[in-house]
Protein backbone atom coordinates (compact mmCIF):
# COMPACT_ATOMS: atom_id res chain seq x y z
CA UNK A 1 0.00 0.00 0.00
CA UNK A 2 1.21 3.52 -0.88
CA UNK A 3 1.27 6.37 1.63
CA UNK A 4 2.31 9.86 1.26
CA UNK A 5 5.88 11.33 3.35
CA UNK A 6 3.76 12.69 6.24
CA UNK A 7 2.06 9.55 6.81
CA UNK A 8 5.66 7.71 6.48
CA UNK A 9 6.90 10.02 9.07
CA UNK A 10 3.73 9.55 11.38
CA UNK A 11 4.00 5.75 11.22
CA UNK A 12 7.64 5.66 12.38
CA UNK A 13 6.79 7.21 15.75
CA UNK A 14 10.53 8.16 16.36
CA UNK A 15 10.78 8.85 20.12
CA UNK A 16 14.08 9.64 20.71
CA UNK A 17 16.27 9.31 23.44
CA UNK A 18 18.91 12.38 25.27
CA UNK A 19 21.58 12.45 27.18
CA UNK A 20 21.61 15.35 29.88
CA UNK A 21 18.90 17.71 30.99
CA UNK A 22 18.89 20.99 32.77
CA UNK A 23 17.45 19.85 36.44
CA UNK A 24 14.77 23.31 35.76
CA UNK A 25 13.61 21.33 32.52
CA UNK A 26 12.46 18.71 35.21
CA UNK A 27 8.52 18.21 35.64
CA UNK A 28 7.23 15.78 38.64
CA UNK A 29 3.73 15.01 39.10
CA UNK A 30 2.56 13.78 42.32
CA UNK A 31 5.85 12.22 43.33
CA UNK A 32 5.99 9.26 40.96
CA UNK A 33 2.27 8.94 39.91
CA UNK A 34 0.96 9.89 36.56
CA UNK A 35 -2.71 10.55 35.83
CA UNK A 36 -3.99 11.78 32.21
CA UNK A 37 -7.86 11.31 32.87
CA UNK A 38 -8.40 13.28 29.07
CA UNK A 39 -5.74 9.72 27.46
CA UNK A 40 -7.34 7.57 29.81
CA UNK A 41 -3.64 6.58 31.36
CA UNK A 42 -2.62 6.30 34.55
CA UNK A 43 1.36 4.48 35.72
CA UNK A 44 4.21 4.99 38.10
CA UNK A 45 7.33 6.39 37.14
CA UNK A 46 10.76 4.77 37.93
CA UNK A 47 11.42 6.16 41.88
CA UNK A 48 14.39 9.07 41.42
CA UNK A 49 14.23 9.47 37.25
CA UNK A 50 11.96 12.65 35.83
CA UNK A 51 9.78 14.10 33.75
CA UNK A 52 11.26 16.55 30.80
CA UNK A 53 8.41 19.45 29.80
CA UNK A 54 8.16 18.61 26.46
CA UNK A 55 7.78 21.73 25.21
CA UNK A 56 12.08 21.68 25.79
CA UNK A 57 12.09 17.92 24.05
CA UNK A 58 12.98 19.85 21.07
CA UNK A 59 16.06 21.57 21.79
CA UNK A 60 17.33 17.71 22.70
CA UNK A 61 15.97 15.82 19.51
CA UNK A 62 18.23 18.18 17.53
CA UNK A 63 21.50 16.52 18.69
CA UNK A 64 20.58 13.24 17.80
CA UNK A 65 22.07 12.25 14.43
CA UNK A 66 19.34 10.56 12.18
CA UNK A 67 20.28 7.49 9.99
CA UNK A 68 19.55 7.46 6.31
CA UNK A 69 19.60 11.32 4.91
CA UNK A 70 16.82 12.06 7.52
CA UNK A 71 19.38 14.16 9.27
CA UNK A 72 19.28 16.37 6.14
CA UNK A 73 15.57 16.81 6.54
CA UNK A 74 15.76 16.84 10.21
CA UNK A 75 13.37 19.70 10.82
CA UNK A 76 10.42 18.16 8.69
CA UNK A 77 10.89 14.71 10.30
CA UNK A 78 10.20 16.24 13.71
CA UNK A 79 7.32 18.23 12.72
CA UNK A 80 5.53 15.23 11.11
CA UNK A 81 6.13 13.45 13.86
CA UNK A 82 4.86 15.76 16.48
CA UNK A 83 5.59 16.18 20.19
CA UNK A 84 5.45 13.14 22.15
CA UNK A 85 3.31 13.16 25.29
CA UNK A 86 5.58 12.63 27.78
CA UNK A 87 9.46 11.69 28.41
CA UNK A 88 10.48 10.50 31.52
CA UNK A 89 14.80 9.78 32.05
CA UNK A 90 16.95 8.33 34.63
CA UNK A 91 19.77 11.54 34.75
CA UNK A 92 17.63 14.57 34.33
CA UNK A 93 19.71 16.82 36.06
CA UNK A 94 22.51 18.06 35.10
CA UNK A 95 25.90 17.11 36.77
CA UNK A 96 29.31 17.18 35.42
CA UNK A 97 29.40 12.91 36.28
CA UNK A 98 26.26 12.64 33.75
CA UNK A 99 28.50 14.30 30.50
CA UNK A 100 29.11 11.24 27.32
CA UNK A 101 26.23 9.27 29.55
CA UNK A 102 23.95 7.64 27.97
CA UNK A 103 20.46 8.26 29.76
CA UNK A 104 17.74 5.08 30.18
CA UNK A 105 14.65 6.75 29.11
CA UNK A 106 10.83 6.26 28.81
CA UNK A 107 8.71 8.43 26.07
CA UNK A 108 4.96 8.15 24.86
CA UNK A 109 3.25 9.31 21.22
CA UNK A 110 -0.03 9.37 20.94
CA UNK A 111 -1.21 9.56 17.33
CA UNK A 112 -5.53 9.61 16.29
CA UNK A 113 -6.84 6.52 14.74
CA UNK A 114 -8.49 8.57 12.07
CA UNK A 115 -5.09 9.29 10.44
CA UNK A 116 -4.13 5.94 9.25
CA UNK A 117 -8.32 5.40 8.48
CA UNK A 118 -7.12 3.50 5.37
CA UNK A 119 -5.25 1.15 6.96
CA UNK A 120 -7.36 -2.31 6.90
CA UNK A 121 -6.45 -2.99 10.75
CA UNK A 122 -3.79 -1.86 14.09
CA UNK A 123 -1.05 -5.00 12.70
CA UNK A 124 -0.87 -2.94 9.32
CA UNK A 125 -0.21 -0.46 10.72
CA UNK A 126 2.48 -1.45 12.98
CA UNK A 127 4.16 -3.22 10.07
CA UNK A 128 4.46 -0.01 8.53
CA UNK A 129 5.79 1.70 11.39
CA UNK A 130 8.71 -0.68 11.94
CA UNK A 131 9.61 -0.61 8.57
CA UNK A 132 9.27 3.81 9.11
CA UNK A 133 11.30 3.39 12.70
CA UNK A 134 14.39 1.21 10.83
CA UNK A 135 14.72 3.88 7.75
CA UNK A 136 15.02 7.51 10.31
CA UNK A 137 16.97 5.50 13.28
CA UNK A 138 20.69 4.06 12.04
CA UNK A 139 21.23 0.43 12.08
CA UNK A 140 17.64 -0.26 13.35
CA UNK A 141 16.78 -4.04 13.80
CA UNK A 142 13.99 -6.22 15.34
CA UNK A 143 15.11 -8.98 17.68
CA UNK A 144 12.04 -10.55 18.92
CA UNK A 145 8.33 -10.04 18.67
CA UNK A 146 6.14 -11.03 21.61
CA UNK A 147 2.83 -12.93 21.69
CA UNK A 148 -0.13 -10.05 22.32
CA UNK A 149 -0.87 -9.66 25.65
CA UNK A 150 -3.78 -7.36 26.97
CA UNK A 151 -3.35 -4.35 29.88
CA UNK A 152 -6.68 -3.19 31.16
CA UNK A 153 -8.32 -5.26 28.37
CA UNK A 154 -6.03 -3.37 25.39
CA UNK A 155 -4.38 -5.31 22.96
CA UNK A 156 -0.81 -4.88 23.89
CA UNK A 157 1.88 -5.24 21.16
CA UNK A 158 5.68 -5.46 22.10
CA UNK A 159 9.04 -5.91 20.71
CA UNK A 160 12.57 -5.70 21.52
CA UNK A 161 15.24 -3.96 18.81
CA UNK A 162 18.50 -2.25 18.75
CA UNK A 163 19.86 0.82 16.96
CA UNK A 164 23.23 2.93 17.08
CA UNK A 165 22.46 6.57 19.02
CA UNK A 166 24.55 9.11 17.90
CA UNK A 167 24.00 12.77 19.68
CA UNK A 168 26.30 15.43 19.75
CA UNK A 169 26.77 15.19 23.52
CA UNK A 170 28.45 12.15 23.35
CA UNK A 171 31.95 10.90 22.52
CA UNK A 172 30.95 8.16 20.12
CA UNK A 173 27.52 6.39 18.09
CA UNK A 174 26.58 3.91 21.23
CA UNK A 175 24.28 0.70 20.95
CA UNK A 176 21.01 1.22 22.47
CA UNK A 177 18.19 -1.67 23.12
CA UNK A 178 14.60 -0.32 22.44
CA UNK A 179 11.74 -1.74 23.91
CA UNK A 180 8.78 -1.28 22.23
CA UNK A 181 5.09 -1.20 23.46
CA UNK A 182 1.64 -0.54 20.79
CA UNK A 183 -2.00 -0.75 22.02
CA UNK A 184 -5.31 1.16 20.58
CA UNK A 185 -7.30 2.73 23.55
CA UNK A 186 -9.90 5.26 23.31
CA UNK A 187 -9.64 6.10 19.53
CA UNK A 188 -5.96 6.81 19.70
CA UNK A 189 -3.00 4.80 19.10
CA UNK A 190 -0.33 4.74 21.78
CA UNK A 191 3.51 4.06 21.42
CA UNK A 192 5.82 3.53 24.50
CA UNK A 193 9.20 3.86 23.47
CA UNK A 194 11.80 2.21 26.61
CA UNK A 195 15.27 3.22 25.67
CA UNK A 196 18.44 1.77 27.89
CA UNK A 197 22.17 1.44 26.76
CA UNK A 198 24.27 -2.40 27.99
CA UNK A 199 27.05 -0.87 26.14
CA UNK A 200 26.88 2.07 28.52
CA UNK A 201 25.81 -0.17 31.50
CA UNK A 202 23.46 1.84 31.09
CA UNK A 203 20.47 -0.90 31.52
CA UNK A 204 17.01 -0.44 33.53
CA UNK A 205 15.17 -4.16 32.83
CA UNK A 206 13.78 -3.77 36.55
CA UNK A 207 12.46 -0.06 36.12
CA UNK A 208 10.82 -0.93 32.73
CA UNK A 209 9.28 -4.14 34.18
CA UNK A 210 7.92 -1.91 37.03
CA UNK A 211 6.51 0.77 34.88
CA UNK A 212 4.82 -1.80 32.29
CA UNK A 213 3.28 -3.48 35.71
CA UNK A 214 2.03 -0.24 36.56
CA UNK A 215 0.31 0.69 33.48
CA UNK A 216 -3.66 0.76 33.80
CA UNK A 217 -5.69 2.15 30.50
CA UNK A 218 -9.19 3.86 31.47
Amino acid sequence: MGIGRRQFLQLSSLALAHVVVDPCQAVVTNENLYLNRQLGILFNKPNDWGFIKVKDFKNLQNKQILGNGFEEIKDEVYDELGEPILIITKYFEDKPQYKNTFSPTITLHITPEEEFEEFDNFEEVMKMSAYGTSMILKDFEIHRRYEPYKISGCKIYEYDSTYTFEHTDLEKPTRVELKVLKTEHNGFYYDFNLHQSQEQNQTAIKEFNDFKNSIKLI
